[in-house]
């Protein structure tokens, strides 16, 4: 299929009828978290925005909302579609683009969800190609899917975006936990802001094995610790007794968008990370279970988390073993280019469509 440029596609969503088209005011982000949980709920979708993960969005100094985003209105004022191509512009090793636009289900097959991915996949392009520097890595856009949702994996696939990982959600009943183990040699200890930092690289180095994976700056990583979601007091530390040095973490989450949906108040750790050095020596599975023990005396029903069906750590059998369930399925496309030449234009100085989507700080 054709690439258009990005004013031919704003032409072809502003060609749809009854619609118009704008950026998201932050006005706006009460309705539009409406209608994610609308689009969610009709999906099936495991992966929920909620009105404090746009708000952060809308917050950070990373994002553009004014350039990365468009809503479309009804004419009685209702949003029938949300195009967003979040760029992210802090990273460069991979310059990533998240594709999270959504239609509404009773305006579904008119055509407006091939003009957003089109706009959406414009965006990313005509970003990338203002802004690219020497150095910069290829140009990875993502959507993120239900596995099940067929006409968004069709969509995507045609407009250049195989099919690429399945990643899977878990969950288990914090009934009979398993007891604590205490790996030799390190302690398991609770959240400390003031090893933030030594967490922060722990994890990337961990991570740098695992698909898709690229270090986050010191401002994504606070966003992460910032945000409403996390929970210190669920949170915890594996220390190397010897060193007192970090050696596993697991950030762990309150989702509550996802409690409604579920029937089911979950704890989820969101990042569970092991340096290399240190794995195989019941590590991750101490974290966890300790985890489990939090996510019990605040009241919580269920522990939750996902994983890459793929991971090479072993991962979802350690999850498994623990008595973790899949509950989903969710799907990434991803459209890869390599480094187009250097645009002599402009720089930048200011700056898919499923129903869903990682949350912000992973944009």
């Amino acid at each position: 299929m054709p690439c258009l440029t990005e004013a031919d596609a704003r032409a072809s969503l502003e060609d749809l009828p009854d619609l118009s088209w704008r950026p998201f005011g932050r006005e706006d982000l009460p309705a539009i978290a409406a209608f994610f949980a609308e689009c969610e709920s009709f999906d099936g979708n495991p992966e929920r925005q909620s009105l404090s993960g746009l708000q952060e969005f809308w917050d950070s100094p990373r994002s553009r909302p004014a350039e990365d985003t468009l809503v479309g209105h009804e004419a009685a004022g209702a949003i029938a579609a949300v195009a967003w191509a979040g760029c992210n512009r802090v990273v460069t090793e991979g310059r990533r683009v998240y594709l999270g636009g959504a239609v509404r289900p009773d305006r579904r097959g008119e055509g407006i969800g091939r003009a957003v991915l089109q706009w959406e996949l414009a965006h990313g392009r005509e970003w990338d190609r203002a802004t690219r520097q020497p150095g910069y890595g290829p140009l990875v856009m993502r959507l993120h899917a239900p596995a099940d949702q067929d006409d968004v994996r069709d969509l995507a696939e045609r407009h250049g975006l195989p099919l690429e990982r399945y990643f899977f959600e878990l969950s288990r009943a914090l009934e009979d936990l398993p007891p604590t183990p205490r790996p030799d040699g390190v302690v398991i200890t609770g959240w400390d802001p003031a090893r933030g930092r030594e967490v922060h690289h722990m994890i990337d180095a961990a991570f740098r094995d695992h698909w898709g994976h690229t270090d986050r700056t010191d401002q994504m990583w606070e966003e992460v610790v910032g945000s409403a979601a996390f929970r210190p007091d669920w949170s915890l530390l594996a220390l190397e007794e010897a060193t007192d040095t970090v050696v596993g973490a697991a950030l762990n989450c309150a989702y509550e968008q996802d409690w409604v949906a579920t029937g089911s108040r979950e704890g989820y750790t969101d990042q569970l990370g092991v340096a290399s050095s240190h794995r195989g020596r019941g590590i991750a599975g101490a974290l966890l279970t300790a985890s489990m023990q939090r996510f019990a005396a605040a009241g919580m029903e269920a522990a939750a988390l996902g994983v890459d069906a793929a991971n090479p750590s072993g991962a979802l059998r350690l999850y498994e073993s623990l008595g973790y369930r899949r509950t989903a399925s969710t799907c990434v496309h991803q459209l890869s280019q390599c480094p187009p030449p250097i645009s002599s234009g402009r720089s930048e100085t200011n700056g898919a469509v499923g129903s869903g989507g990682p949350n912000v700080h992973d944009r």
